[in-house]
């Protein structure tokens, strides 16, 4: 299954305790949510998205501190992903490291906001004005099941705020097992 994400807003290499990720993964939760409403996701969705699960039946949610999650890439489902990452910023090509570079950090909030929290407040200090989605839809259980991972610096051509980007995340979801829940994807 291959599909493409976009994220436009800042991206900030603040590491772990940012709450940025928080606005990553609501920036692009319609977005995932959408791909479950599409084939081949829609025709497993049921029992896949059911919380809690029907008897015998596997689900996808992960509840953390009383909020759910619906990641499309779990061990569960014995899957892993993939992601080459296009990233239109301000800086010219080539300046990676310096000058609001810092393109490690970046990436890997990035890969952050693309996961599941590790707990329901995860980088907050407190919880947002509006209520967070339920489930939120993020694309990956863990950020351990990304096995390779490409990026690509071009220069934004727009005007935009230092840190603000254009990511183009192209999602390559493999199986590591077949199996019956996952055979359709």
């Amino acid at each position: 299954m291959e599909f493409r994400l976009i994220y436009e807003g800042p991206l900030r290499g603040q590491g772990a305790k940012s709450p940025h990720k928080w606005e990553i993964r609501r920036a692009l939760h319609p977005q995932l949510e959408r791909l479950w409403r599409e084939h081949p996701l829609k025709e497993v969705a049921g029992p896949l998205l059911s919380h809690p699960p029907h008897p015998g039946e596997l689900s996808v949610i992960v509840e953390k501190g009383g909020l759910l999650f619906a990641p499309l890439v779990t061990q569960r489902l014995n899957l892993y992903a993939e992601l080459s990452v296009l990233l239109f910023r301000q800086q010219p090509r080539g300046m990676l490291i310096t000058d609001g570079g810092d393109i490690d950090n970046r990436l890997k909030t990035l890969l952050d906001g693309l996961r599941v929290p590790h707990g329901s407040m995860e980088g907050r200090t407190e919880l947002p004005e509006h209520a967070d989605p339920s489930p939120m839809f993020c694309l990956l259980e863990d950020d351990s099941l990304v096995t390779k991972v490409s990026i690509e610096s071009e220069q934004l051509l727009r005007p935009a705020q230092p840190d603000e980007v254009v990511a183009i995340i192209s999602v390559h979801v493999k199986k590591t097992r077949l199996n019956i829940d996952n055979m359709s994807l």
